[in-house]
């Protein structure tokens, strides 16, 4: 059974992993209360971080905003980005003199009809799910050469192992 990002980073969390918090500011989903996968902050407050080099990136959304603060570059941290953000985690990385800082980048494909699948599933509506896969389509057309490495998603327990075996 293939399983989602989540659910690979929380069984990384359970392997020594800690999960870098997502600051964004699109609305809660039902059952994201009690997650710890974002902070939910208003436009204003993503701004001020991003003009005064808090976040390592941004990225938008169906007019909302993604980004990842600077403070999650440390030891053993998981996070999911997209794939146009790996570059610019790595360039701010540079930019911030944290060369021993260990980032490696994992595409975890997964067929489109899946993601079609999910999106229905969590109850997204079907122009919603038309518009992501479009820009899905674009965004992970370059991602094998962007990130260092390819796992698919098939199985959760092979995925995780994939994935630790190939960060160490």
């Amino acid at each position: 059974m293939v399983h989602g990002k989540t659910t690979i980073l929380n069984e990384l969390e359970k392997r020594g992993f800690k999960k870098a918090i997502n600051h964004t500011t699109r609305e809660k989903r039902v059952g994201e209360d009690s997650l710890n996968e974002y902070k939910f902050i208003t436009k204003e407050e993503f701004n001020y971080m991003w003009e005064h080099g808090k976040l390592l990136q941004r990225a938008e959304f169906n007019n909302e905003y993604y980004g990842i603060g600077i403070d999650s570059l440390k030891k053993d941290v998981a996070c999911i980005q997209i794939t146009d953000s790996i570059k610019d985690i790595k360039q701010k990385a540079k930019e911030l003199n944290m060369d021993n800082t260990k980032i490696v980048s994992f595409y975890i494909f997964v067929p489109e009809e899946e993601r079609i699948a999910r999106m229905r599933n969590r109850g997204d509506g079907e122009e919603s799910i038309l518009k992501r896969i479009e820009i899905d389509r674009k965004k992970f057309e370059n991602a094998r050469m962007v990130v260092d490495y390819v796992v698919e998603n098939i199985d959760l327990e092979k995925t995780v192992n994939n994935i630790i075996e190939l960060y160490n």
